[in-house]
C-alpha cells in the first residue's frame, strides 16, 4: 500500500462525514412539554399552553406575547426558500465529495499497481505528491461545507433582523410591552402566541427574502434575548 493510503481512507471517511447539514433530510421540530427534557409520566401540567376556548387570538389585551422562533423561520416564505437553496447547494457539495473521493481512490489504486515497476525514488516522489493532493482536497471540501454553513447563518440572521420592526408593529397592535420565546415560558395562554400572525405579516412584507443584503459573518442568528 502506498504511503498516502492511510490518509486516503481517512479522507474518504472525512468527505463522507463532511456532507453539510443542509443536504440532509430536515426533521420536523419536536414540541416538548418541558424545554429541559421530556415530561415525566406523573407531570400535572401536560402542555406549556392553555387553550383560550374560542377567544379571539387577535384581541390586543396581552402585555406579554410569545413566539416560536424556530417555527417563525421554518414556516415563513423566507425560511422555506432558504431551506430549498441550502438543500440544493448541500446536495451539490455531497456529490462533489463523492466524485473527489472516487477519483482519489482510483489514483491510489493505479499508483499501487505501478509500485513494482517504478524506481523506489520515483515511487516515493509520486506517493508524496498524491499525499499532498489528498490533503488539499480534504481542506477544499471542508471549506466548502464551512462556507455553506456560514451563508446559512448569515441568511438566518438577516431574517431575524428584518423581522424585528414588523414584530414591533404587532406589539403595538396588541398593546404589548414584551415578546418572549415560548421555550422560556413555563405556561401561557395560546392566545398570546403571535407566531402565525407574524409569519403572515412577514410573508406579506418581506416575501422570500431573496437578494436581500446579508449581515456580516458572526451576526446573531436569532432574536435578541428578552425581545
Amino acid at each position: 500500500m502506498v504511503r498516502g493510503a492511510g490518509r486516503l481512507l481517512w479522507l474518504v471517511l472525512a468527505l463522507g462525514l463532511a456532507t453539510p447539514a443542509a443536504a440532509q433530510q430536515p426533521q420536523p421540530p419536536v414540541e416538548l412539554d418541558d424545554p429541559t427534557g421530556p415530561t415525566p409520566p406523573d407531570a400535572t401540567i401536560p402542555s406549556r399552553t392553555i387553550p383560550t376556548n374560542g377567544a379571539d387570538p387577535s384581541d390586543p389585551t396581552a402585555a406579554v406575547l410569545t413566539i416560536d422562533q424556530e417555527r417563525l423561520y421554518a414556516e415563513s416564505a423566507w425560511g422555506r426558500r432558504a431551506l430549498r437553496e441550502l438543500e440544493e447547494q448541500g446536495a451539490r457539495i455531497a456529490d462533489e465529495n463523492e466524485r473527489q473521493a472516487a477519483q482519489l481512490s482510483e489514483e491510489e489504486a493505479e499508483l499501487t499497481r505501478q509500485r513494482t515497476a517504478l524506481d523506489p525514488a520515483e515511487f516515493r516522489r509520486r506517493a508524496e505528491a498524491f499525499d499532498s493532493r489528498a490533503t488539499a482536497v480534504r481542506r477544499e471540501r471542508a471549506q466548502a461545507v464551512q462556507d455553506l454553513n456560514a451563508a446559512a447563518d448569515a441568511d438566518r440572521a438577516a431574517f431575524y433582523q428584518a423581522a424585528l420592526p414588523i414584530m414591533g408593529e404587532v406589539m403595538q397592535d396588541r398593546g404589548a410591552v414584551a415578546v418572549l420565546d415560548r421555550r422560556t415560558v413555563f405556561i401561557s395562554l395560546d392566545a398570546i402566541d403571535i407566531t402565525s400572525d407574524l409569519i403572515r405579516r412577514l410573508d406579506a412584507s418581506l416575501g422570500d427574502g431573496a437578494g436581500r443584503q446579508k449581515p456580516a459573518p458572526g451576526a446573531a442568528t436569532a432574536l435578541p434575548a428578552g425581545d
